[in-house]
């Protein structure tokens, strides 16, 4: 695993074959733990690796502004990630290491939901991975509604079956927030593969396993 700072933000890159299918996902700073598990689960994948950090969660990966509580909110970051991403990070790996296959944005919990957000608004990525994604985030539903997908892509969606059992009364509609979302890609025609996987447990079991699986079936 390479590491390098491509426009002041860290990335963890690993090249195995520049016509593999390459996964750029988003965490949190200092997840090398949560990665090299990952990592561990896949080691059979064919695919490449560009992981990439940010260090304020609820701000970088929020599509736009929204108020939870009065404890937790989000400043709509997620544009200057996007920007960054599509931009630079893309375009600098794709010349650096010569990668030619597909590009596939991939991301757990609000990462997820920011990575569907820039499957639709990018156009960039013919494949996502939305693991126990954020669908509860405000107005994301109205959002998706109006969107469509680049041709010939591929939807990997998952939810723990326990999460819309959240006692926060926004965060509990997730499970519903979810099964619109996938109507919505079902009925997308420009969406070729899609699946909504069930696991077991809430929010914070074995997100690590949860990735791994979305990236198995997007790459497979």
């Amino acid at each position: 695993m390479e590491t390098c700072v491509i426009s002041g933000r860290v990335c963890h890159i690993i090249v195995n074959d520049t016509d593999f299918p390459t996964i750029y996902w988003g965490e949190m700073k200092n997840s090398t733990e949560t990665t090299k598990k990952v990592l561990a689960l896949c080691e059979d994948v064919k695919c490449n690796y560009i992981v990439y950090e940010v260090e304020d969660w609820n701000s970088e990966f929020s599509p736009w502004e929204f108020t939870l509580s009065r404890k937790m909110s989000f400043s709509g970051g997620g544009h200057k990630t996007l920007e960054w991403l599509t931009g630079e990070c893309v375009p600098y790996c794709e010349n650096e290491y010569g990668l030619t296959g597909k590009r596939i944005i991939c991301g757990y919990s609000l990462a997820g939901l920011f990575s569907l957000w820039v499957f639709y608004e990018s156009q960039m990525f013919s494949g996502v991975i939305s693991s126990s994604g954020s669908l509860w985030f405000g107005d994301w539903i109205s959002y998706a509604e109006r969107r469509t997908a680049s041709p010939d892509s591929s939807v990997y969606l998952s939810l723990g079956e326990s999460e819309e059992k959240a006692r926060d009364r926004i965060m509990a509609t997730v499970g519903d927030c979810t099964r619109r979302q996938y109507e919505l890609v079902r009925a997308d025609k420009n969406i070729s593969r899609h699946i909504l996987e069930w696991n077991e447990g809430g929010h914070f079991n074995e997100p690590e396993r949860r990735i791994a699986k979305g990236i198995r079936w997007c790459v497979k």
